[in-house]
């Protein structure tokens, strides 16, 4: 799966409701524009056909058209099928030509085309705005370049200037534009608030799980402690079988133990205490606490010269380990690795990389790597990073991440300086 196939289900989720609410605009636009034609035909037939007004009565027969195709737009989305969807491109395929070909049939009427040729354009525009609401990008950019090329040739036909006539472009293609960012702006505030409620919610339950399973965990741990005892004062303690059996049971507690811990580090955050610490000493304590393999060489570079930095030595050290852990896990058995930890200086941040000569990471998990609950090992609760990202963001820091199928990772902790370090 390439990069680009990739879709975040927070993203998705968005996408996916703001296109069943552009789909409900349409049908609003529909409407009003139902109404607005329906009046300007009613006032084709007071002036041109009740009071005969010449001016009003060329274009009733085509505007008695245009008014029941907008009648045929409204009824025909009234349901959520592919013509409904369609129809979105109504302002594009129906509106924009109408105006284009009435206002062009008026010009050897008209004492100034060129006035009639501006206000098409606020028609368009006011058209185009109108549309935007109910429109997919293609859409949208589509239905701007129609307006555009309609007014342009309006703009031709009165006279006006090439220069005008780029402006027109210009002017579309900046509202189409603007249209656009807001419209994504929208679906990365949908998908930012799905992510932050759906993590309250997991800290939430993380928190009542953790808590739950924490005592009776605890009169577990203590009757495997009694029982081994109990096998050590008879003698037993070293029966292969037993010895097997209560193994086992104290790596058991242990591990629910660190998965509640997980759960409950992750449903909490206080505020740390930080204070300048060196970070060759926090690395070189980390490296002490990981579980090395015998294929897997650890190095470290540039790290003596670094600054000092703010950090809660504890939480940042448990980042690293984190990390480190991770990249050695990351380099698979049956050949030779390595796994660097490095340290430079940038502008006003001090980085951290963490980088392993692994198999990588493919762009469909990349992309994930960090959502709670997320994990690419077969054993672990997935939210190992999840929390190293929330440590990392606590300390006013970022936490990137690089990786190439069969070239290996590189995770970086951008550090601020202790002048530009953010309040804790």
């Amino acid at each position: 799966m390439s990069a680009a196939a990739y879709v975040d289900p927070e993203v998705a989720s968005a996408r996916k409701v703001i296109g069943a609410e552009q789909l409900r605009n349409a049908r609003r636009v529909h409407r009003v524009r139902f109404l607005g034609v329906s009046a300007f035909f009613l006032l084709f037939l007071v002036l041109g056909g009740l009071l005969h007004d010449k001016s009003w009565q060329g274009n009733l027969v085509p505007f008695a058209l245009y008014w029941a195709a907008s009648i045929a737009v409204v009824l025909a989305t009234r349901t959520d099928g592919p013509v409904a969807r369609a129809l979105t491109l109504a302002t594009a395929v129906i509106d924009m030509p109408f105006i284009f070909w009435v206002q062009l049939a008026n010009y050897p009427t008209t004492p100034n085309p060129g006035a009639t040729a501006g206000y098409s354009l606020g028609l368009f525009l006011l058209l185009f705005v109108l549309a935007a609401l109910s429109l997919a990008t293609w859409q949208l950019y589509l239905t701007a370049a129609i307006g555009a090329v309609f007014e342009m040739l309006l703009q031709y036909y009165a006279g006006i200037s090439v220069g005008a006539m780029v402006s027109t472009a210009v002017v579309m293609g900046l509202a189409a534009a603007l249209m656009n960012y807001g419209s994504a702006r929208m679906r990365e505030l949908l998908a930012s608030t799905a992510r932050r409620e759906k993590l309250a919610a997991l800290g939430q339950i993380s928190a009542g799980i953790g808590h739950d399973l924490r005592n009776p965990l605890s009169a577990v741990s203590t009757s495997v402690f009694v029982l081994q005892r109990r096998l050590d004062k008879l003698n037993l303690g070293e029966e292969p079988k037993l010895k097997e059996v209560m193994t086992l049971a104290t790596k058991g507690v242990a591990a629910c133990n660190a998965i509640i811990t997980d759960l409950l580090d992750f449903a909490r955050e206080r505020p740390l205490e930080l204070s300048p610490t060196r970070l060759d000493g926090v690395v070189k304590d980390s490296l002490e606490v990981v579980k090395r393999r015998e294929h897997v060489q650890l190095e470290t570079r540039a790290l003596e010269a670094l600054p000092e930095v703010l950090l809660e030595r504890e939480k940042f050290q448990r980042v690293v380990v984190n990390l480190v852990q991770n990249a050695v896990e990351a380099i698979p058995e049956g050949r030779p690795g390595r796994v660097t930890v490095q340290g430079a200086t940038q502008a006003d941040r001090v980085l951290l990389e963490v980088v392993d000569d692994g198999e990588g990471i493919g762009p469909e998990k990349l992309e994930r790597i960090f959502e709670p609950l997320f994990t690419t090992k077969k054993e672990g609760t997935g939210l190992g990073l999840a929390i190293v990202e929330s440590l990392v963001r606590q300390h006013g820091a970022t936490l990137t991440v690089k990786s190439a199928v069969g070239q290996g990772t590189t995770f970086t902790v951008a550090l601020p300086l202790p002048s530009r370090a953010a309040a804790p």
